[in-house]
């Protein structure tokens, strides 16, 4: 595939990257699934106790488990061939990319999970901290803010993009194999 823009008229409908945007949901419910598993695994059999972790470390545990695999996963099937996550591929659509599919694809997947991580961070931060503090409110309103910003430019916009798209200069197509 080129890394160069297709036509408008291939831009995909929004049934269609809402489509994808719920198999990609399945796929990750999948993931974490099995890493909850493998959590459960160590802890009953290995540990024999579940650890008490402090914030800090629950910080790390939810980055390092959940967020930071599924960007990798996501960057990786991207970034090459067919250049599709599994909800994309499924609905029939591909990423294109003005330059470097890697360094796009990456950018493209911190930036779509980066609301995400930020829920984390807020979440734990109010469980150990409580729901009041400022890190909690920042991120939180941050999560919410990104989130609905992604949103409302993939409905507004004609070619669909949203802020991750933009920053990794790539575009969301339909594929034509």
């Amino acid at each position: 595939m080129d890394s160069e823009y297709r036509k408008q008229e291939e831009v995909p409908g929004i049934k269609l990257r809402f489509k994808a945007l719920f198999f990609d949901w399945l796929f990750i419910l999948a993931c974490l699934a099995i890493v909850a598993i493998f959590n459960i695994i160590i802890t009953l059999f290995m540990l024999d106790s579940i650890p008490e972790y402090t914030s800090a470390q629950s910080q790390l545990v939810a980055t390092f488990f959940s967020v930071v695999p599924i960007i990798i996963v996501f960057s990786i099937m991207e970034a090459r061939k067919p250049y599709a996550s599994f909800g994309k591929r499924r609905a029939g659509l591909t990423v294109v990319y003005r330059g470097s599919p890697v360094k796009g694809s990456l950018i493209r997947n911190i930036m779509k999970f980066l609301p995400w991580q930020f829920g984390h961070m807020s979440t734990i931060s109010g469980i150990y901290n409580g729901f009041d503090t400022p890190f909690y409110i920042t991120f939180y309103a941050l999560s919410m803010i990104l989130v609905i910003t992604y949103i409302l430019m993939v409905l507004i916009r004609r070619d669909h993009r949203n802020l991750g798209d933009l920053m990794a200069g790539s575009t969301v197509v339909k594929n034509r194999d």
